[in-house]
């Protein structure tokens, strides 16, 4: 069975985010609830423990504050809304804040590791579904689990909860993280999500944590670049066959495949370009108060404390205007394969206008690598 390589956006979704873009409307917003998780992934960006938490020169944003902010947000025009964390189902009252953004309206959306899921979540679910849970499956195996996560015996309740939320008919996506503690797993994930026909997208980019950790800029416990391209290329065999293999590496050499590393909203389905949309259709709030326009990176951000959304959004689209990637990165002959976006280029250097090195040795790597699968299958 053949796979897709990129989920394909519904047209009117896609539409309005054409829309939303054009006239900076805040479309689809991200609220980070908790760094708290009951995972300590060895490549994660923002987990904290509670003590941390707890030390911080702010506070956790309470459910009031997040009401309070779905409301505002909704009336300037949000329709999709991401609960993301940490592990968002550790935050005591995630299901309150969930029943009253669901009552709005929205369509709600949430990023879970799935260890906690059991049948009770599932049954609230089905009640009021998401339009999407999001689950990482980082493993196939409590060992991979316990070496990447530092998480004991959870593997086989993961695998549980996927199979009994695909059951209950719930809207369902699978990501995984690849990294040299997980990639052994990646034929076995492919596989699992191939028999039980669920989407998968396998990530072998790992982005620099610098907002957990302002001195881990370009670094992070992840893949050379050499071996991000391999696995990227090995992830794409496994998902869709020979056949197709090979015609992707025929698109790696022509420079038309879509870029790695980056999320499918930042593809535009008319044309399979990039046009990020952080700050202008889309925004994060963190979890200690910031509107950022993307996760992924510390600044710009707008401190929400006593301003309006409306306020906060403007000056978040107002400072991402002003973000600018490097004009070698723009007028690069493999930008359309690559494109570094800012979020790339910021955590690699600490700078948006620099080239990110590591993103370009990976895209090269990329071509080295197609070039000799071809020459030594003789196509």
């Amino acid at each position: 069975m053949s796979f897709p390589e990129r989920h394909v956006v519904a047209p009117l979704t896609e539409k309005l985010y054409q829309k939303a873009d054009r006239e900076r409307i805040p479309l689809s917003g991200t609220f980070e609830l908790s760094p708290i998780c009951n995972f300590s992934c060895r490549m994660c960006y923002v987990r904290k423990t509670k003590k941390e938490v707890e030390m911080h020169d702010r506070k956790i944003m309470t459910l009031d504050q997040w009401i309070w902010l779905g409301e505002k947000a909704r009336n300037e025009g949000m329709l999709y809304l991401l609960l993301t964390g940490g592990e968002p189902l550790l935050w005591l009252d995630f299901w309150k804040l969930y029943n009253a953004l669901y009552e709005m309206g929205l369509l709600l959306a949430v990023n879970t590791n799935g260890s906690l899921i059991n049948d009770e979540v599932i049954q609230r679910w089905k009640e009021k579904p998401p339009y999407k849970v999001n689950i990482t499956l980082y493993g196939a195996s409590d060992d991979t689990y316990e070496k990447l996560c530092h998480a004991k015996q959870v593997y086989s309740k993961v695998k549980s909860a996927i199979l009994k939320m695909k059951e209950a008919g719930l809207n369902i996506k699978l990501n995984c993280s690849l990294t040299p503690y997980n990639a052994s797993d990646l034929e076995e994930i492919v596989n699992f999500a191939k028999k039980h026909k669920i989407q998968l997208t396998v990530s072998t980019y790992m982005y620099p944590p610098v907002r957990r950790d302002a001195k881990m800029t370009g670094q992070n416990d992840r893949f050379s670049p050499e071996e991000a391209a391999w696995y990227h290329m090995q992830r794409y065999r496994y998902q869709n066959g020979e056949e197709a293999y090979k015609k992707f590496l025929q698109n790696i050499q022509k420079g038309i495949i879509s870029p790695p590393g980056l999320d499918e909203e930042c593809m535009d389905s008319r044309d399979g370009k990039v046009r990020c949309r952080a700050g202008s259709a889309t925004f994060w709030v963190t979890w200690d108060g910031y509107m950022t326009p993307c996760g992924m990176m510390p600044e710009p951000k707008v401190d929400l404390d006593g301003i309006s959304f409306k306020e906060a959004w403007n000056k978040v689209v107002a400072l991402s205007e002003k973000l600018h990637t490097s004009r070698i990165c723009e007028e690069c002959s493999n930008q359309q394969m690559c494109h570094s976006c800012a979020a790339m280029a910021y955590a690699e250097n600490g700078n948006t206008s620099v080239v990110p090195a590591y993103v370009c040795e990976m895209i090269q790597a990329l071509k080295t690598l197609a070039e000799k699968e071809l020459r030594s299958s003789g196509g």
